[in-house]
């Protein structure tokens, strides 16, 4: 194999070999394969890199807001892809009135809105506050689902690289 080729990856590339010849006074530079997903990495695949957690002061007084003080009876963190996933979950609550629900809706809705989320809350369906905003060149997701049948409340907050799950 000629010195160069092993030195320009370009020149024996089956695309970018054509225009290396009819053009060598371009620079063409190929950068190497970007790692798959299930590829191994240096990383244990339930930790991020640099991954901030999610707020707990905001996930506290929506949950307080939500439920009216108390501990969750379910709480999950999960790290995958380069998002974390933070869920409260109380199950086994007292069955609540819809207009209820409807209330604690609207005030979780209110206080993120304050907090300079952009918020969606459906007035058909479950209660449910679906909210996000950007943090620098990720993403902040966040769901609150009342169940008023059962209720059964839950907080989940997602933050992280959109990117890194594509």
């Amino acid at each position: 194999m000629p010195e160069e080729s092993r030195a320009d990856p370009a020149a024996t590339d089956p695309f970018w070999a054509p225009v290396r010849r009819r053009h060598p006074d371009v620079d063409i530079v190929l950068l190497p394969p970007e790692q798959a997903a299930d590829e191994p990495t240096d990383q244990p695949s339930d930790q991020a890199p640099d991954q901030p957690p999610a707020d707990p002061e905001l996930l506290s007084r929506l949950w307080a807001t939500a439920v009216g003080g108390g501990e969750p009876t379910e709480t999950e963190e999960r790290r995958a892809q380069g998002r974390l996933e933070t869920t409260w979950t109380r199950e086994g609550g007292e069955p609540v009135a819809p207009d209820t629900a409807q209330a604690v809706v609207r005030r979780a809705a209110e206080a993120l809105r304050e907090a300079g989320w952009h918020v969606l809350a459906p007035a058909e369906g479950l209660p449910r506050v679906q909210a996000g905003r950007p943090e620098g060149m990720d993403r902040a997701e966040l769901l609150l689902l009342v169940v008023p049948e059962t209720g059964r409340v839950v907080l989940r907050h997602r933050s992280g690289s959109e990117a890194a799950e594509r």
